[in-house]
């Protein structure tokens, strides 16, 4: 048995192994992830991303992908997880899985000292067809001040990025300054422009799987929560004018302000059951 680490040129050996969702990520600035081997086969991985590298905080590596098959490697898989992430000088591990059919990564998580919690998570899932039956967006109208991100040149999207950034807003995105205008759905993405400053973004990104999942989605001011919903209203009546009903939209509720939009966007939505811990790496 040997351990590989996950570069951009080698994920695509694995692609039958590690969802397509998960496996874009590796070459990112922040993502790292090791497959164990045996006979050239593939029985293990883990794949991880570090958070906080660019803010004063402390880095947590957050683990965002976990498949075990065999039980034998866990040990070995999770001590060459820790000598990585001390080289990034992570003070915390933590981790927020899916529950399903998770019954030998529950038991390696567990015997490699990560505490263990059942929950609800976090991620919400909605078809547009069913947001198009939300009163509030048939009766939304078009803001002159909410713009398409296509508006935006890549130099003023670098500039409006980094003035969020700068005060520790990121999204889901740890390495949002480093993504390109092209990343995202530039029909879908919108901004808010007020007297010529760009204090609104909502990202969309869409997934190899087809999903258009939120990324950042902030408003400097006081009617951030206002604002944020005039601007999904304005991208979700754009995105029904190109992508199938069927599909998917994903909003990550990891803060106020996604948890007050998701509440009124998705009223009867609800997070999977998952499993969620950490541990200590210092």
């Amino acid at each position: 048995m040997y351990i590989v680490e996950l570069n951009e040129d080698n994920r695509a050996d694995y692609s039958e192994y590690i969802s397509e969702d998960i496996s874009e990520n590796i070459g990112r600035t922040f993502y790292h992830g090791l497959i164990a081997e045996e006979e050239d086969k593939p029985i293990a991985g883990i794949i991880w991303e570090i958070r906080n590298a660019l803010s004063d905080k402390d880095n947590i590596s957050n683990i965002v992908w976990l498949r075990i098959d065999d039980e034998n490697v866990a040990v070995e898989l999770f001590d060459k997880y820790r000598e990585c992430v001390a080289e990034e000088d992570v003070v915390t591990s933590s981790y927020c899985l899916p529950a399903i059919s998770m019954d030998k990564e529950k038991k390696a998580l567990e015997d490699a000292g990560f505490s263990m919690a059942f929950t609800e998570g976090d991620l919400i899932k909605a078809r547009l067809s069913e947001i198009d039956e939300i009163a509030y967006i048939k009766k939304a109208k078009t803001k002159e001040y909410i713009k398409p991100l296509k508006n935006l040149t890549q130099r003023e999207f670098v500039s409006s990025v980094r003035r969020f950034t700068t005060k520790g807003l990121f999204g889901l995105c740890e390495d949002l300054p480093y993504l390109s205008k092209a990343y995202f759905e530039n029909d879908v993405s919108c901004y808010l422009e007020e007297d010529g400053d760009i204090i609104g973004l909502l990202l969309f990104h869409k997934k190899p799987s087809g999903t258009l999942e939120v990324v950042i989605m902030q408003v400097l001011g006081n009617e951030h929560v206002k604002d944020l919903l005039s601007m999904m209203c304005q991208a979700l009546s754009a995105a029904k004018e190109i992508y199938d009903q069927q599909t998917e939209i994903c909003i990550d509720r990891h803060n106020y302000s996604t948890l007050a939009l998701s509440e009124k966007l998705f009223p009867r939505g609800f997070g999977i059951p998952v499993y969620t811990g950490s541990r200590n790496e210092r």
